[in-house]
Protein backbone atom coordinates (compact mmCIF):
# COMPACT_ATOMS: atom_id res chain seq x y z
CA UNK A 1 0.00 0.00 0.00
CA UNK A 2 2.92 2.31 1.15
CA UNK A 3 4.38 1.76 -2.28
CA UNK A 4 1.59 2.54 -4.33
CA UNK A 5 0.91 5.11 -2.56
CA UNK A 6 4.49 6.85 -3.05
CA UNK A 7 4.19 5.68 -6.93
CA UNK A 8 0.66 8.15 -7.09
CA UNK A 9 2.24 10.68 -5.39
CA UNK A 10 5.16 10.48 -7.89
CA UNK A 11 2.98 10.28 -10.99
CA UNK A 12 1.03 13.09 -10.01
CA UNK A 13 3.88 15.49 -9.42
CA UNK A 14 5.28 14.63 -12.50
CA UNK A 15 1.90 15.03 -13.98
CA UNK A 16 1.81 18.97 -12.07
CA UNK A 17 5.42 19.42 -13.37
CA UNK A 18 4.78 18.66 -16.74
CA UNK A 19 1.63 20.93 -16.67
CA UNK A 20 3.14 23.80 -15.68
CA UNK A 21 6.21 23.56 -17.97
CA UNK A 22 6.41 26.22 -20.70
CA UNK A 23 6.45 25.07 -24.26
CA UNK A 24 6.21 26.83 -27.65
CA UNK A 25 2.77 25.94 -28.21
CA UNK A 26 1.92 27.70 -25.13
CA UNK A 27 3.61 30.56 -25.72
CA UNK A 28 2.24 30.74 -29.16
CA UNK A 29 -1.34 30.65 -27.76
CA UNK A 30 -0.39 33.49 -25.53
CA UNK A 31 0.36 35.54 -28.48
CA UNK A 32 -3.03 34.92 -29.89
CA UNK A 33 -4.85 35.42 -27.27
CA UNK A 34 -2.83 38.69 -26.43
CA UNK A 35 -2.61 40.68 -29.39
CA UNK A 36 -1.14 44.47 -28.79
CA UNK A 37 -3.61 46.14 -31.17
CA UNK A 38 -5.70 48.70 -29.51
CA UNK A 39 -4.07 48.54 -26.33
CA UNK A 40 -3.02 51.62 -24.37
CA UNK A 41 0.70 51.69 -23.41
CA UNK A 42 -0.11 50.98 -19.67
CA UNK A 43 -2.31 47.98 -21.65
CA UNK A 44 0.58 46.58 -23.23
CA UNK A 45 3.21 46.70 -20.89
CA UNK A 46 2.06 43.70 -18.64
CA UNK A 47 1.30 41.38 -21.61
CA UNK A 48 5.15 42.41 -22.90
CA UNK A 49 6.32 41.08 -19.48
CA UNK A 50 4.47 38.51 -19.68
CA UNK A 51 5.74 37.28 -22.80
CA UNK A 52 9.48 37.70 -21.93
CA UNK A 53 8.95 35.52 -18.63
CA UNK A 54 7.36 32.92 -20.90
CA UNK A 55 9.98 33.45 -23.43
CA UNK A 56 12.65 33.13 -20.55
CA UNK A 57 10.85 30.19 -19.17
CA UNK A 58 11.28 27.82 -22.71
CA UNK A 59 14.18 25.39 -22.90
CA UNK A 60 16.59 25.80 -25.69
CA UNK A 61 14.43 23.75 -28.14
CA UNK A 62 11.17 25.11 -27.54
CA UNK A 63 12.46 28.56 -27.94
CA UNK A 64 14.53 27.77 -31.32
CA UNK A 65 10.76 26.09 -32.36
CA UNK A 66 9.05 29.33 -31.23
CA UNK A 67 11.42 32.09 -33.05
CA UNK A 68 10.99 30.68 -36.09
CA UNK A 69 7.12 30.97 -35.70
CA UNK A 70 5.11 33.62 -37.46
CA UNK A 71 3.05 34.45 -34.60
CA UNK A 72 6.06 35.89 -32.79
CA UNK A 73 6.66 38.09 -36.26
CA UNK A 74 3.92 39.51 -36.19
CA UNK A 75 2.81 39.90 -32.47
CA UNK A 76 6.48 41.78 -32.35
CA UNK A 77 5.47 44.15 -35.64
CA UNK A 78 2.76 45.42 -33.00
CA UNK A 79 5.25 46.89 -30.60
CA UNK A 80 6.84 50.38 -30.86
CA UNK A 81 10.82 50.33 -30.87
CA UNK A 82 10.81 51.11 -26.81
CA UNK A 83 8.63 48.23 -26.54
CA UNK A 84 10.82 45.94 -28.95
CA UNK A 85 13.85 47.17 -27.12
CA UNK A 86 12.34 45.94 -23.69
CA UNK A 87 11.78 43.06 -25.04
CA UNK A 88 14.82 41.93 -26.36
CA UNK A 89 16.60 43.52 -23.19
CA UNK A 90 14.73 40.92 -21.00
CA UNK A 91 15.02 37.89 -23.04
CA UNK A 92 18.35 38.45 -24.90
CA UNK A 93 20.65 37.30 -22.08
CA UNK A 94 18.76 33.93 -20.89
CA UNK A 95 18.79 33.25 -24.75
CA UNK A 96 22.49 33.72 -25.06
CA UNK A 97 22.92 31.97 -22.19
CA UNK A 98 20.99 28.95 -23.62
CA UNK A 99 22.52 29.22 -27.22
CA UNK A 100 25.83 28.79 -25.46
CA UNK A 101 25.15 26.14 -23.50
CA UNK A 102 23.70 24.05 -25.87
CA UNK A 103 26.54 24.42 -27.89
CA UNK A 104 28.57 23.42 -25.57
CA UNK A 105 27.00 20.49 -25.19
CA UNK A 106 26.86 19.82 -29.12
CA UNK A 107 29.14 17.15 -31.02
CA UNK A 108 31.79 18.79 -32.87
CA UNK A 109 29.79 18.13 -36.22
CA UNK A 110 26.63 19.14 -35.09
CA UNK A 111 27.56 22.54 -34.43
CA UNK A 112 29.49 22.66 -37.55
CA UNK A 113 26.76 21.78 -39.25
CA UNK A 114 24.57 24.93 -36.87
CA UNK A 115 27.11 27.20 -37.96
CA UNK A 116 27.27 26.31 -41.58
CA UNK A 117 23.39 27.25 -41.33
CA UNK A 118 23.96 30.64 -39.59
CA UNK A 119 26.45 31.58 -42.38
CA UNK A 120 24.01 30.41 -45.02
CA UNK A 121 21.25 32.92 -43.26
CA UNK A 122 23.94 35.49 -42.39
CA UNK A 123 24.87 35.95 -46.24
CA UNK A 124 21.32 35.66 -47.52
CA UNK A 125 20.70 38.76 -44.66
CA UNK A 126 23.29 40.43 -46.43
CA UNK A 127 21.32 39.85 -50.19
CA UNK A 128 18.44 41.07 -48.80
CA UNK A 129 19.48 44.23 -46.76
CA UNK A 130 21.40 45.01 -50.14
CA UNK A 131 18.46 45.23 -52.15
CA UNK A 132 17.33 48.61 -52.56
CA UNK A 133 13.87 47.83 -51.32
CA UNK A 134 14.87 45.34 -48.47
CA UNK A 135 13.89 46.67 -44.92
CA UNK A 136 15.27 45.30 -42.06
CA UNK A 137 13.19 43.54 -39.19
CA UNK A 138 15.39 45.85 -36.27
CA UNK A 139 16.95 49.15 -36.44
CA UNK A 140 20.87 49.48 -36.10
CA UNK A 141 21.09 49.86 -32.54
CA UNK A 142 19.21 47.36 -31.54
CA UNK A 143 20.63 45.04 -34.16
CA UNK A 144 24.31 46.27 -32.65
CA UNK A 145 23.04 45.46 -28.95
CA UNK A 146 21.96 41.86 -29.89
CA UNK A 147 26.13 41.38 -31.46
CA UNK A 148 26.93 42.91 -28.34
CA UNK A 149 25.17 40.62 -26.08
CA UNK A 150 25.94 37.66 -27.94
CA UNK A 151 29.19 38.30 -28.14
CA UNK A 152 29.38 39.30 -24.50
CA UNK A 153 28.00 35.32 -23.69
CA UNK A 154 30.40 34.04 -26.38
CA UNK A 155 33.47 35.18 -24.19
CA UNK A 156 32.02 34.44 -21.33
CA UNK A 157 30.06 31.15 -21.52
CA UNK A 158 31.23 29.31 -24.42
CA UNK A 159 34.31 26.17 -24.28
CA UNK A 160 37.56 26.88 -25.81
CA UNK A 161 35.98 23.98 -28.65
CA UNK A 162 32.94 26.07 -29.11
CA UNK A 163 35.11 29.44 -29.39
CA UNK A 164 37.14 27.83 -32.27
CA UNK A 165 34.14 26.38 -33.86
CA UNK A 166 32.44 29.68 -34.22
CA UNK A 167 35.08 31.07 -34.92
CA UNK A 168 33.82 31.82 -38.81
CA UNK A 169 30.54 33.14 -38.01
CA UNK A 170 31.93 35.28 -35.59
CA UNK A 171 34.37 36.94 -37.93
CA UNK A 172 31.33 37.01 -40.35
CA UNK A 173 29.01 39.43 -38.31
CA UNK A 174 32.19 41.12 -37.71
CA UNK A 175 32.60 41.83 -41.62
CA UNK A 176 28.87 42.70 -41.40
CA UNK A 177 29.00 45.18 -38.73
CA UNK A 178 31.92 46.49 -39.98
CA UNK A 179 30.97 47.31 -43.62
CA UNK A 180 28.06 49.36 -42.12
CA UNK A 181 25.07 47.50 -42.70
Amino acid sequence: MALTAAWIVAGAAIWLVRGQQMTADKTIDYLKAHPLHGLTATERQPVIEEMADRVNRLPFEERQFFRYNDELRRWFEQMNETERRYYIDRTLPKGMKQMMAAFNEMTPQKRRQMIARALADLERYRGESEKPEGKRALPDQTVKRVVEEGMRSFFSDASAETKLDLQPFIEQIQSIMQSGR
